[in-house]
């Protein structure tokens, strides 16, 4: 209701006049934005009663709910609230009682099964190809994995066995140095 009072013509129009005409008596721009400061500084605690009788009241509850689904207002209206509604998040993600809820509720089967949909998705996979294209450009990126691979292929040419396999190894070696004798002797 607020907003579309502000939104009207008489609104805008007395805003501009307000406006206006702290600049015609200071002459300059901000002595008529200091007016204007002024102008809401004194009206502030009338203008906080008439947007909370307003966002109470019962009989604009159903013009509340309406305005929230217009896509415009909501967006503007969390615009507005954004800096307060971040903080209010932080503080929630704090609270022992709200972590516990929020684990119980990602552990649920259903949050459980639209986790896997979603994983599943070709959009998410997609996503997941542009992300490993972006990382393989990146230089340090590159770095790490030529180090990595390296690692890899020297451990490849030098395998290590067990400890058990290296004792059976020696013990054949020399039965088949044995066994070679025997073949000479004959």
């Amino acid at each position: 209701m607020v907003m579309d009072i502000l939104k009207s013509e008489e609104g805008k129009k007395a805003i501009q006049e307000a406006m206006k005409g702290g600049s015609k008596g200071g002459g300059g721009g901000e002595s008529g934005s200091s007016s204007f400061k002024m102008l809401s500084a004194q009206d502030a605690e009338q203008l906080r009663v008439m947007v909370k009788d307003v966002l109470t009241s019962q009989e604009n509850d159903k013009l509340i709910r309406q305005l929230m689904t217009d896509p415009k207002f909501a967006g503007d209206f969390a615009k507005a609230i954004q800096k307060e509604t971040k903080q209010l998040h932080k503080d929630l993600l704090k609270d022992p009682e709200y972590q516990k809820a929020l684990i119980d509720a990602m552990k649920s089967p259903e949050y459980e099964k639209m986790i896997f949909d979603v994983l599943k998705s070709a959009q998410y996979r997609q996503q997941v190809m542009t992300i490993m294209q972006e990382a393989l450009q990146s230089p340090l990126y590159r770095m790490e994995l030529m180090e990595l691979m390296k690692k890899v292929v020297e451990e490849g040419v030098q395998p290590q066995a067990p400890q058990g396999e290296k004792q059976q190894q020696g013990q054949g070696g020399k039965g088949g140095g044995g066994g070679g004798k025997q073949e000479g002797g004959s």
